[in-house]
């Protein structure tokens, strides 16, 4: 089974090398976030490291996705309690989210409604619309006690898909001299996706990378055979951080085993991402549930997992693949014994 992970903003060196030793087999770059510059740089600082350690794991960039994000603020991550209220303020930039809470959206009032319920990243935060001020300000209530970190996604629909070819077309360009080994974008739609395909076959052609194409909402469930079938597609990735604040979370249980079966009838490899083991960014052993569902995925055939948090957040990313390496051999040796 392939261990992928994800590598963040911080001390990027450090936890590459460590993700590497400990035996990642894949380096994963989130361009949803950062410049375009500065991530292309550090993928350049990855693969340096892999060459130095002379080591096979490979670089995969993770597209961007049409998500509505929080902006930057001075502390990076903010303590918030259940029925605190605070101001949220179209912005890319906040000094101090006591004063307001900024969101890089244009004119966010007008994309909001009193009432509504609204989640933050993988629905960690949730907030209920108070008061809408105008075109761009409103007041929200929190709905229960966490943190809320900077760039995080603010889950509501965005206007159109329609920038992300723009957007993937430029990229492209970008990341081209990089020669990543995988490269993974969202399944927008037949019409969109045809003309991601097209750019890729016909104007900017990379010779030695796999595509990866994720399903993370409502259109790429529903196409999923038709994700399968297509084999310009390498490999499949289901995203559940998206697919759990996309779509109603009581069916992404559901959904995983319907595509894991998808991907068994048309031998289509299978990656599925997104709190896997994230206890183990505090818990010294992960959570029971943790240990079960990753021990189904690797007895159902999954190729590989996507270590997110796990690894891009945590402070001993090592630890946590180290983690993932023991349930995966305790599986795969259970998987041997029964046949």
């Amino acid at each position: 089974m392939l261990i992928i992970a994800s590598v963040g903003m911080h001390d990027i060196e450090t936890k590459t090398r460590k993700v590497i030793l400990t035996g990642a087999d894949i380096i994963r770059f989130n361009f949803s976030r950062r410049s375009p510059e500065d991530n292309v740089n550090f993928v350049q600082t990855a693969k340096g490291i892999i060459n130095n350690l002379n080591s096979n794991a490979k670089v995969l960039i993770d597209m961007p996705i049409s998500k509505i994000r929080l902006g930057d603020f001075d502390v990076k991550t903010f303590a918030v309690r259940e029925n605190e209220e605070f101001i949220c303020k179209s912005a890319s930039y906040s000094p101090d989210c006591n004063e307001f809470i900024p969101i890089d959206a244009y004119k966010i009032g007008e994309k909001v409604r009193p009432n509504q319920t609204i989640t933050i990243g993988d629905g960690e935060i949730a907030v209920q619309v108070v008061e809408i001020l105008n075109n761009e300000t409103f007041r929200i209530k929190i709905l229960n006690n966490g943190i809320i970190p900077y760039m995080k996604a603010f889950n509501i629909e965005p206007d159109s898909n329609e920038k992300m070819i723009d957007t993937y077309k430029i990229l492209f360009e970008k990341i081209k001299i990089i020669e990543p080994n995988y490269l993974a974008f969202s399944y927008l739609g037949v019409e969109k996706n045809n003309a991601i395909k097209n750019i890729l076959k016909k104007e900017i052609k990379f010779a030695d990378t796999k595509f990866i194409i994720k399903i993370d909402d409502k259109t790429g469930v529903e196409n999923a055979k038709k994700i399968m079938e297509d084999r310009f597609y390498d490999m499949v990735l289901l995203d559940r951080g998206e697919l759990g604040v996309n779509l109603p979370f009581e069916k992404l249980g559901i959904i995983q085993k319907q595509i894991i079966q998808l991907s068994k009838e048309y031998n289509k490899p299978l990656l599925i991402s997104t709190q896997i083991l994230e206890s183990t960014i505090n818990n010294f052993i992960p959570s029971r549930s943790e240990i079960q569902a990753l021990t189904d995925i690797i007895l159902e055939d999954v190729k590989g997992i996507v270590l997110c948090r796990e690894t891009g957040y945590n402070t001993r990313p090592a630890y946590t693949i180290s983690i993932a390496k023991k349930i995966i051999s305790a599986a795969e040796e259970y998987k041997k014994n029964i046949k």
